[in-house]
């Protein structure tokens, strides 16, 4: 009966069909990476990273960390304050709350300048569906333009949502949305991008070409730091890991970037052309 009901919930899933889809077009593509770390041209940026939930910002953890290293300012913008998620044996009615206050000390860690959050209700999963908070791309742009206008660099979501959660898929669209109206300046980076030899490859976004890889291995300490402020999630973490969160970390330290838009302010050098 249990596993009925899951193929039942996968069937009606339209995102389902969407990753199949997709995975069948990549058959027919190939890929050229990049591999450098070119974290050296991202010195004095200012820099919005919007995500759907908090402990999302622990997937680009390496880079906001490189990125304060290197003087920038980085503003954290977040979708919902996760009320959908595993409580951790809080109630449900004040999730959402503790969950702002775990990415609050995550934030203070990782040094994080200023954290907004959009207001959206994260909707509680039903059995084996997720879901996003019921909010339009184009409107969901709308309301991240006044955060992202001005900065030189936007990093968000992958074109995959990773592991396909529809919020992260709704930020990846509002943000090419959102990019798309400000003017030329402004670049952006997804997270989570091709890594032929990611140990946790059910969280890359495999369509998402890799511009530059980041080993954040000097970064390890201060990674899991800002991890296990998220208490009411590090079982997630360890499930990813099929071990402990600890072990999440450690396998992540080397992060990729897709480049989805250069921007001019930047200056850093062409992505790999991309093979037929």
């Amino acid at each position: 009966m249990k596993l009925f009901r899951k193929i039942c919930q996968r069937l009606s899933d339209p995102v389902f069909y969407r990753k199949r889809v997709r995975g069948l077009l990549r058959g027919f593509r190939s890929f050229k990476d990049g591999d450098g770390d070119t974290a050296e041209c991202f010195r004095d940026l200012d820099v919005a990273v919007v995500v759907a939930h908090p402990d999302d910002e622990v997937f680009c953890s390496g880079l906001i960390c490189e990125l304060k290293h290197q003087g920038a300012r980085v503003r954290l913008v977040c979708l919902t304050k996760g009320e959908g998620g595993s409580s951790g044996g809080h109630p449900r009615d004040q999730l959402g709350h503790i969950r702002a206050e775990e990415m609050k000390r995550s934030c203070e860690i990782l040094g994080i300048d200023d954290l907004a959050f959009l207001g959206h209700i994260d909707p509680e999963s039903k059995g084996y569906r997720v879901f996003a908070p019921e909010v339009p791309a184009a409107e969901l742009a709308a309301q991240l333009l006044p955060h992202l206008a001005g900065r030189d660099l936007v990093v968000s979501h992958g074109s995959s949502g990773e592991y396909w959660h529809p919020a992260h898929l709704l930020v990846f669209e509002a943000v090419k949305e959102a990019v798309s109206r400000l003017g030329k300046e402004t670049a952006w980076l997804t997270f989570s991008a091709r890594q032929i030899d990611h140990p946790l490859p059910d969280l890359v976004n495999w369509d998402d070409r890799a511009f530059f890889t980041l080993d954040g291995t000097r970064h390890e300490r201060l990674r899991l730091k800002a991890l296990n402020c998220h208490r009411t999630q590090l079982g997630l973490f360890s499930k990813f890991a099929r071990g402990n969160h600890a072990d999440f970390i450690r396998l992540t330290n080397r992060e990729a970037y897709s480049l989805q838009r250069r921007g001019t302010r930047l200056q850093i050098p062409e992505p790999p052309e991309e093979a037929g």
